[in-house]
């Protein structure tokens, strides 16, 4: 596989040597690209000027941070799908939740030579500085995860924030009916409010649930289990007759194990007090906890295809341009129209299910503006019945990471 960074640079090289050797002046501009190319600037010489070799494409994960299991799998999962390959480079950033960060560390990779950007931006607003650099050196950008609000973006692999929650308020309206329950109440426990995506993701729980629900306190925290547990807390002693607990995130449902546990309501699912506690996200220890029958369900997104999936789109776009990419309207099919390799990691294979798909092409949307192309990803509901699979990312992670 040729590096498109050092193919524009032999272009380039080449059309020199060729005005050298010509009379007359005339307009010598010559930078019109390919479809996708990047740009080599300036720079000519050999292909050890930026480290890479001739045949080797570099592309950075630029990722909002790798501190938590979800975001680490997410970035990971590019080098493990490539670890066969020497002709792909991966470099990832870890901007630590630093936007500033972020935006620094992503510029001085594109200044040492990209052919491509994954970008899980931790601001929606200030990634587009990345993505403005990249434009200016032809660097193809695409988000994953997480979007950016800029046109420049070529498309994105995303779950469906909205529709998670849609899912879960859904299946607690069939929980309630089985069990019976005329009243119910619920506590929704939601990380950074100012955040688009928990806000798509509260909503589309409490605009799918029967009127009859009552939510009796909305806990906002930072996420984490350990600020999430004690506001937790906090809203069972002041509810204690409450039935349900819905959190937007893996923390803030570890942080509601946690609550109940300190209350001394903490019962498996057949226990006459059991309190209903389910959301969006699974993780390592949740999906445990979902397999013992503590925790009711979580929808999971496919974090650890989101970069597989991106890069195989990034390679038909550098190879076929805009053309080669699925447009809006379009359904996308594992194993028809894109797939990811059922490759082994670590004696295990994190793509043998590939729940990711059919996607529907759609457009990413914010602040009343249509942004870009948006593979809008499906999702996994988590069980007591498939807790244990090894296609669910907080399994892959407990399986590949506890084992080193």
């Amino acid at each position: 596989m040729i590096s498109r960074r050092n193919l524009v640079r032999a272009v380039g090289a080449a059309g020199i040597a060729g005005i050298a050797g010509c009379s007359g002046g005339g307009d010598s501009d010559q930078s019109g690209g390919s479809d996708g190319g990047s740009s080599g600037g300036t720079s000519t010489g050999d292909d050890s000027s930026d480290g890479s070799s001739g045949n080797t494409q570099r592309f950075a994960v630029s990722m909002k941070s790798m501190g938590q299991a979800g975001l680490y799998v997410q970035g990971q999962a590019a080098k493990w799908y490539t670890q066969d390959r020497d002709d792909v480079e991966i470099v990832i950033l870890d901007a630590q939740f630093d936007a500033s960060k972020q935006t620094q560390d992503a510029i001085n990779a594109i200044n040492q030579g990209l052919d491509g950007i994954l970008l899980n931006p931790f601001d929606a607003k200030a990634s587009r500085q990345i993505v403005e650099a990249a434009a200016e050196e032809d660097i193809p950008v695409m988000n994953f995860d997480t979007a950016t609000l800029s046109e420049d973006i070529v498309m994105g692999a995303l779950f469906g924030q909205y529709a998670g929650g849609q899912v879960a308020g859904e299946r607690f309206t069939e929980m309630i009916d089985e069990k019976g329950i005329e009243n119910p109440k619920v506590i929704t426990s939601v990380f950074n409010f100012e955040s688009t995506t928990s806000q798509a993701r509260l909503y589309g729980f409490t605009e799918n649930i029967p009127d009859s629900v009552e939510v009796v306190n909305r806990i906002e925290s930072d996420g984490t289990p350990e600020d999430s547990a004690p506001a937790t807390q906090s809203a069972l002693q002041a509810n204690p007759d409450v039935d349900a607990i819905y959190s937007n995130n893996v923390g803030s449902g570890m942080g509601a194990l946690t609550a109940l546990q300190q209350m001394d309501m903490y019962h498996k699912k057949d226990h006459e007090d059991h309190v209903m506690a389910f959301g969006i996200d699974g993780g390592p220890e949740l999906n445990q906890r979902i397999g013992s029958g503590y925790y009711d369900f979580a929808i999971d997104q496919p974090l650890h295809m989101y970069a597989p999936l991106t890069l195989e789109l990034m390679w038909d776009y550098l190879e076929g341009g805009e053309s080669a990419l699925p447009k809006v309207g379009d359904t996308v099919k594992p194993g028809e129209d894109l797939s990811i390799e059922n490759k082994t990691v670590e004696g295990i294979k994190p793509w043998s299910n590939q729940f990711w798909g059919p996607a529907e092409m759609t457009e990413y949307e914010a602040e009343d503006k249509a942004w870009w192309p948006w593979m809008k990803c499906q999702h996994a509901t988590i069980s007591q019945d498939n807790a244990d699979a090894s296609y669910l990312y907080g399994n892959v992670y407990r399986e590949i990471e506890g084992s080193n």
